[in-house]
């Protein structure tokens, strides 16, 4: 944890998540992490074992899932191939994170809401699935 030029407490979570060959079905979560709401998403970090191992098609995607914002499941990260091992970075050129996003409560919306979700989706299913492991860090300051 630090501080950022802008205020507020710089934090970074990382969830390791074990995955099945079950769990590769369009739209199965791999993994989340909650952060509080109003937080302003510095970079997302994703790094995947390879959990395809037929013709590689598997993609993942990197999103919000719950709260006052609009859920977007791939705000993040877009299609990344999960059918081999590697990593991706939001604030890459590759990532869909151009500038810092902030979560607000949108008009109308309950505000004692203290929480967003970001999560891991898989966007296009294995044409083998093998079991593997999903790594996501999200930094952001509230």
């Amino acid at each position: 944890m630090g501080t950022h030029a802008l205020g507020g407490i710089v934090t970074a979570q990382t969830v390791v998540a074990a995955v099945t060959t079950a769990q590769t079905a369009i739209n199965t979560v791999l993994a989340s992490i909650s952060v509080p709401n109003k937080a302003t998403i510095l970079d997302v970090i994703l790094t995947v074992t390879d959990m395809d191992t037929g013709t590689p098609i598997m993609t993942v995607d990197v999103g919000d899932a719950s709260g006052p914002a609009t859920p977007d499941d791939d705000r993040f990260i877009a299609a990344f191939a999960a059918s081999a091992a590697g990593n991706i970075r939001a604030s890459d050129s590759a990532g869909l994170l151009e500038a810092p996003y902030t979560y607000r409560n949108l008009a109308g919306t309950d505000t004692a809401q203290t929480e967003q979700v970001i999560e891991c989706t898989v966007k296009t299913a294995p044409t083998t699935a093998a079991a593997g492991t999903v790594t996501m860090t999200v930094v952001y300051f509230a």
